[in-house]
């Protein structure tokens, strides 16, 4: 995922804010929580959301801090980095950078831009005052006699700027909208911006936080190309949260643009380590791919003799109530398939839905993607649809959708037949939120984790997480741990850390490094230039290391005009700080 050189004599912030899109504004009184840190001073990140084609810029770390030093004026000399942070206009961010100026002239010299998905403010720290780009703004202050804390607090198109715990700036009611930034992207951005200054600094610190919301506070991520174009090799460098430190790695290619991969393709990883995406499979963790046998996909579950059991997607009414028609599909260690019909009963399923594309079917739901082996030898899968008094319809559709629930189902019998176990989430309040497409998965103490979506079909809704310490028979409180969720799933590497991918708008992976009690370094790893894509997967392919596989689009084919797209993974070292 490399960064496109911006040559020429226009600042970064300049430049790339240009592409961002912004909408609207109200008060702001930002609540304190834990800091999540895009630099401490004391390690830099290896790579640069821009760094100019010329090789005059120094990045130094000191005894004092980060040192960025471009002594030059030619184009294309200068240096920032950049992540996307997750702000949004429905809550508060807080930003904070403790800074020493040492020279700096022009505009997007030595600068902090943040921007929330819909407004953006790029201040330029001079010796002897600050300025705020858009709207003008100037405020006298002397930058360069020492360190300052520095701290924007932003929520909507309000702000207040302060140095040292002096209110320097009451934004509110200054921003008028009227600059948009591309694809409702969020970003905060510190360094030398200009190709036109010699600006340098020391920074010790540019750490943030999001409040008035009930997502968790550290949401970091990785900035991509404003069209999410030509990404070949990662070299965003490192990211710090709290207790985490995320390198990203290079990109593969799995399935190339000659497979025309579609959208939607099968993902499974086996318990030796081997990786199936669709008719590709790697057996080195992820780093080269050959052409096999087909991929399980992801609702499939390994059992102890190497068998893999695959359930059949839809549970359709048999006419009796409560029973339903599936099939299960097993593979044995030598590539032999026999298919064959299964049970589900589920005593209070419905007979028939409507689905989110308004097409009915005599059906309670669907078995989604999580099936796990028990320590007993069961197996535990989940389903999301509806029971015959689930009447409450999705306010989000055209149609007669009712919203759905989350369930866990038990197999004593290796998959030929399944009984519902408990019901994991169901929300019947008004509102969007709807439980749906579940991943399951177990930890090593026993407990299992069940990720669930509630995007609506309008805008998206947060991702939630249940746990059960009792092997599904009981779930604890669903609990929002990011603000977006479509098609989760998770993995755990060897040093224990778990990751999770998710989407809709955009590619996305968090960590944890506490079983999934607490969230972060949320990085958006990949942001085409649209809002719908489709899914992505995580592996884990080390002690400390992470797989996210996605499809990737490219350039259009001349010929053609269709977007040409492959299949990619690209790598996450993670390690607890």
């Amino acid at each position: 995922m490399s960064w496109q050189r911006m040559g020429g004599s226009v600042g970064f912030f300049s430049v790339f804010l240009g592409f961002l899109f912004f909408p609207a504004l109200s008060s702001l009184r930002a609540e304190e929580g834990g800091w999540t840190y895009l630099t401490d001073g004391k390690s830099a990140p290896t790579g640069t959301a821009w760094e100019g084609e010329q090789s005059f810029v120094t990045v130094a770390i000191t005894s004092e801090g980060l040192r960025i030093s471009p002594p030059s004026i030619k184009g294309g000399s200068g240096c920032s980095y950049g992540v996307a942070w997750g702000a949004s206009t429905n809550y508060a961010s807080v930003v904070e950078a403790k800074l020493k100026l040492i020279s700096g002239s022009a505009d997007s010299g030595n600068s902090l831009g943040l921007a929330n998905g819909t407004y953006k403010l790029v201040f330029t720290f001079f010796p002897d005052r600050i300025e705020l780009d858009q709207p003008k703004q100037v405020v006298p202050f002397n930058t360069a006699d020492g360190f300052h804390v520095y701290r924007v607090e932003l929520k909507n198109k309000d702000f207040r700027f302060s140095a040292d715990g002096k209110l320097l700036l009451d934004g509110q009611g200054l921003i008028t909208g009227t600059e948009k930034v591309y694809d409702n992207r969020d970003m905060l951005s510190f360094g030398a911006g200009s190709s036109k200054d010699a600006a340098e600094g020391i920074w010790q610190f540019v750490r943030y936080k999001h409040s008035g919301t009930n997502m968790p506070p550290s949401k970091t991520g990785v900035l991509q190309t404003p069209q999410g174009e030509n990404i070949q090799q990662a070299t965003i460098g490192i990211l710090q949260t709290p207790h985490l430190a995320i390198t990203v790695g290079r990109t593969v290619s799995i399935v190339p643009p000659a497979e025309k991969p579609e959208s939607s393709f099968p993902f499974f990883q086996y318990r030796d380590g081997r990786i199936a995406v669709k008719n590709y499979w790697s057996k080195d963790g992820g780093e080269t791919w050959e052409k096999g046998g087909g991929s399980p996909g992801v609702g499939a579950v390994e059992l102890p003799d190497g068998t893999v059991l695959t359930i059949g997607w839809r549970a359709v009414y048999s006419g009796k109530q409560g029973e339903y028609k599936t099939t299960i599909s097993r593979t044995t260690p030598d590539g032999k398939t026999v298919t064959e019909d299964a049970k589900a009963f589920i005593p209070d399923g419905a007979e028939s839905g409507v689905d989110d594309e308004g097409v009915s079917h005599d059906s309670a739901g669907v078995f989604d993607h999580g099936t796990i082996l028990l320590a007993d030898g069961s197996l535990l899968s989940v389903m999301y649809g509806g029971f015959r008094d689930d009447k409450v319809q999705d306010p989000t559709t055209n149609f007669k959708c009712c919203k759905t629930r989350c369930w866990a189902m038990r197999s004593t019998d290796q998959g030929k037949t399944w009984n519902y176990l408990s019901t994991i989430a169901y929300d019947p309040s008004p509102g969007p939120e709807s439980p749906c497409e579940p991943a399951l998965l177990k930890l090593p103490n026993g407990d299992i984790l069940c990720f669930m979506r509630t995007t609506s079909c309008k805008g998206y809704e947060p991702l939630y997480l249940s746990r059960s310490t009792d092997q599904g028979k009981t779930w604890g409180k669903r609990e929002p741990i990011a603000d977006r969720g479509v098609w989760p799933n998770a993995c755990r590497s060897e040093s224990g850390i778990l990751a999770v991918t998710y989407g809709r708008p955009f590619q996305w992976l968090a960590f944890s490094a506490d079983d999934g009690k607490t969230w972060e370094g949320h990085h958006c790893f990949y942001s085409p230039n649209k809002f719908i894509q489709w899914y992505n997967y995580v592996a884990t392919v080390g002690k400390d290391k992470f797989l996210a596989i996605y499809q990737r689009d490219g350039e259009k084919d001349p010929k053609t005009g269709e977007i040409i797209t492959e299949i990619v993974g690209t790598f996450f070292t993670v390690k607890r700080r």
